[in-house]
């Protein structure tokens, strides 16, 4: 009995690994390939919301940001749309819990997904380059995970979502300095319309 309990617990480790490293490295059908500048770098987005919706999206997730938490958000050259978490605001050091200071604004992402059906989100978590990079790729999975968690919890259905950790290989700023590593160290979400 121990040995099968032992087998079960090693079975369901292996098979998490599994499924995270399958959203890393085999991103589903229809799911944002990040180019070497840390945008998009598929096409397969043909439909979009109009403009205008996609800037009322913005702005009120944008307004979502009531505690200043630096959270960013821009349009991409493929139509997606994309918000930036700093993970200084979003986790604690070297940590995968969410701040709830954060609930705001993913909540506001996750009522816009359940409002608009033809929404798909993206989570991508990014690290600096300190320590080492086995473990910052780990670190940067789970964050992405953790989140995509959480807007499962509050309703968004997991084919909707798609998770990928880049570790420190798509730094926005250098990472010789303590504030480029602070804005490297991030969650991106991309959201985006399947036609």
């Amino acid at each position: 009995m121990m040995k099968l309990h032992h087998f079960t617990s090693v079975s369901l480790l292996c098979a998490s690994s599994i499924l995270l490293t399958g959203c890393v490295i085999n991103p589903a059908p229809g799911s944002l390939n990040i180019g070497a500048d840390g945008r998009p770098a598929s096409t397969v987005f043909a439909g979009t919301l109009s403009p205008s919706n996609w800037n009322d999206l913005a702005e009120s997730i944008r307004a979502s940001d009531n505690q200043r938490l630096g959270v960013e958000v821009n349009r991409v050259h493929d139509g997606s749309l994309r918000v930036i978490l700093p993970a200084n605001s979003s986790f604690r050091s070297g940590k995968t819990q969410i701040n709830k200071k954060m609930n705001p604004v993913l909540d506001k992402i996750v009522n816009e997904l359940i409002q608009s059906q033809n929404l798909r989100i993206k989570v991508v978590g990014h690290t600096d380059s300190q320590g080492d990079e086995v473990n910052n790729q780990a670190l940067s999975v789970q964050r992405a995970a953790t989140v995509a968690h959480y807007l499962i919890r509050k309703g968004v259905k997991s084919v909707r979502i798609d998770i990928e950790g880049r570790g420190a290989i798509d730094p926005l700023m250098t990472n010789d300095t303590a504030q480029g590593r602070a804005i490297n160290r991030r969650i991106e979400l991309y959201l985006y319309e399947l036609k």
